[in-house]
């Protein structure tokens, strides 16, 4: 198909859409649990500083971090996909 039946068709822009789509998806959800980190650790900085430390709070910040390090991983793919795309929208019509 030519450039102008892939734009006119719209397939150029639902991939497009779709790969943003994903990037946002991931980036909320990585947005939403870094917040969730930084709330664990500033519990965890607090209960340090009055000397009451319950021993589950650093293993919430653990869990945290592992759950922000997933969520880096899935960003990561989405932009490494969305980047893959962009590459053959380029190669073939740039």
């Amino acid at each position: 198909m030519t450039v102008l039946g892939d734009i006119f068709s719209g397939r150029l822009r639902a991939e497009m859409k779709s790969r943003v789509d994903e990037v946002l998806k991931a980036g909320n959800a990585w947005n939403q649990t870094a917040q969730e980190l930084i709330a664990t650790i500033d519990k965890l900085v607090d209960a340090i500083q009055k000397g009451d430390l319950d021993p589950s709070t650093p293993k919430s910040v653990s869990q945290a971090a592992k759950k922000l390090a997933k969520e880096t991983r899935r960003l990561t793919r989405a932009f490494e996909a969305h980047n893959d795309t962009l590459k053959k929208v380029l190669t073939r019509y740039g």
